[in-house]
């Protein structure tokens, strides 16, 4: 079946099969229509004779009708392979699907498919990159252009027509090199305004992004002016289809344009032509850019639609890397908090979802560990003030290391007191057993700094540690300006009660941290009498962990 084949103002090749009559127009009421301002209501016809062959006519268009580029005055005679000009628009006719196979030159070196993105394969680009290529070879601006740059069209002699494609093109050149030197997504915004405005009869321009519900909302939006424009509103159908179809959109005469004739916002706003194309990176619609004109109708040609695309393309890419760069400082502010209270080979894990970290308040049952230096405040009225910080930080540093080798969460430091907690952010069975041997290895670890600060002539301390085993309260605590996550409770007073009573080097631990680490033939006991601490009523069973 005969067909002609051209590319439309959706930005992508289109064919329509021919019928025995076929009217060609802006209308709709046109059997092809064409939204174009250059294109009449009633333009041209082809029909079909009783020969089989087909029979172009111009019904009185304004602007004409040209075939293979020659303006027409009378009936022609379509052969395959035709070139048919009706205002921007070049129409190819087809004469069978069997011709376009075996007839490459009926379409062009490249089919258009491998250069539809590029805008080649269309005759008027292909043109324009002649022409732009004739221009440049000319001796006067081949030497200009060796300074690696498009030059301004007010300084070079071409036709007028030519002259404004080529000053699009310069201005989407500038685009992109100075939207590549920045990762301010807003900065990018504010340049591809700039230039849509120099470059497009545009009355109106806006960006959507999509929010992190998946909803489409108005990053930026103004006039020519720049002025903000407030409650901007596009059409749910044109967004549709741009998302849906993840292609561009142009309509010469959005009013008279089938596609949008139920959409309320058009005729509200009062818009006439608009262009609208996606931000696609990897497949993924992360936004839009739109422009539209609220007066003048046909106001965006095919060549802008493919200028504003690749605005899209240089805008999709910056916004990712915008959001990957964010994300990765969010990430390292994270890390860095997390760092502070895990141990590090977990970070990995929370960071993955692999293990959760509860932000609501709830009942666990863990172990609490507290350490702290004994006579600690004779030391300060003995010592300068930088001796007892530098001190506090080398004692500090070992206890950590000590606390995060053996997997607890740093809970806070106390003056001279370091609190530390098991089984509240990760749940193994074996909190007791591994605070314990994190006791151990504190004790061992300020033996060797006391043989280091023995050797520089500075005065040696003890320590004493109580650990508690049981029911406690964890969740993040504090006021809205200030909240961190910690355990409260019984077992957690108990803990640091233990703690009080401990003698310098000596570890005690309540009854249920014993019993669950009776088992472990590499940790020694001995059951100490019971001792009554504050806020119990009854003594409490204790045992000493023997070094």
């Amino acid at each position: 079946m005969p067909k002609l084949r051209f590319f439309s103002t959706s930005g992508k090749w289109e064919e329509y099969e021919l019928g025995e009559k076929t009217t060609i127009g802006r209308h709709p009421d046109q059997d092809l229509q064409l939204l174009d301002r250059m294109v009449s209501k009633e333009h041209a016809e082809i029909e079909r004779t009783s020969k089989g062959t087909y029979i172009l006519r111009d019904v009185g268009s304004r602007n004409g009708t040209t075939l293979n580029d020659e303006s027409i005055e009378s009936p022609c005679v379509l052969r395959h392979g035709d070139d048919i000009g009706l205002g921007n628009h070049i129409l190819k006719f087809i004469d069978s699907d069997d011709n376009v196979k075996n007839d490459s030159s009926a379409l062009g070196k490249d089919s258009p498919e491998q250069n539809a993105d590029a805008g080649e394969g269309r005759p008027d680009y292909q043109k324009l990159m002649e022409r732009l290529a004739a221009v440049q070879n000319m001796p006067s601006i081949r030497k200009r252009m060796s300074d690696t740059r498009f030059l301004p069209e007010s300084e070079i002699y071409l036709e007028k027509d030519l002259r404004q494609d080529y000053e699009k093109l310069r201005v989407a050149m500038e685009l992109s090199a100075e939207a590549s030197a920045t990762v301010d997504f807003d900065r990018l915004l504010e340049i591809i305004i700039d230039k849509a405005f120099k470059l497009f009869n545009a009355d109106r321009a806006a960006i959507l992004l999509r929010d992190e519900d998946g909803q489409m909302q108005t990053r930026l939006a103004v006039d020519r002016n720049k002025k903000p424009i407030n409650h901007f509103k596009i059409s749910e159908t044109l967004l549709e289809e741009v998302i849906f179809e993840k292609s561009a959109v142009l309509s010469g005469d959005a009013l008279q344009d089938q596609r949008f004739s139920s959409s309320n916002s058009l005729v509200v706003d009062n818009v006439r032509s608009t262009m609208c194309v996606p931000l696609l990176y990897e497949g993924d619609v992360l936004g839009v850019i739109n422009l539209d004109t609220q007066m003048m109708t046909g106001a965006f040609m095919e060549k802008d639609l493919l200028i504003l695309t690749g605005f899209a393309r240089q805008a999709a890419f910056t916004l990712q890397q915008a959001r990957m760069i964010e994300e990765t400082r969010k990430n390292a502010v994270i890390r860095e908090n997390l760092r502070r209270i895990i141990s590090p080979h977990l970070i990995n894990d929370v960071m993955s979802g692999k293990l959760q970290l509860q932000k609501s308040g709830r009942r666990t049952e863990s172990t609490v560990l507290f350490a702290d230096i004994r006579g600690f405040s004779n030391m300060t009225e003995d010592n300068e003030p930088e001796t007892i910080v530098n001190m506090l930080n080398d004692f500090f540093e070992r206890m950590v290391e000590c606390i995060f080798r053996h997997e607890g969460a740093l809970d806070k430091f106390v003056g001279d007191e370091v609190m530390a907690v098991w089984g509240v952010n990760v749940n193994r069975d074996t909190h007791a057993q591994s605070a314990v041997q994190c006791a151990l290895e504190m004790m061992k670890a300020v033996d060797d700094l006391n043989q280091e600060r023995e050797d520089k002539g500075l005065a040696k301390f003890q320590i004493g540690i109580g650990i508690a085993t049981g029911l406690m309260i964890a969740g993040y605590m504090g006021s809205t300006q200030a909240m961190s996550y910690t355990v409260i409770g019984d077992t957690v007073n108990l803990g640091a009660r233990l703690c009080s009573a401990a003698q310098p080097g000596e570890i005690l631990i309540n009854g249920e941290a014993w019993r669950r680490i009776n088992n472990n033939d590499n940790i020694d006991t001995i059951s100490l009498p019971p001792i009554m601490v504050k806020g119990k009523r009854d003594p409490v069973e204790v045992y000493r962990v023997l070094r």
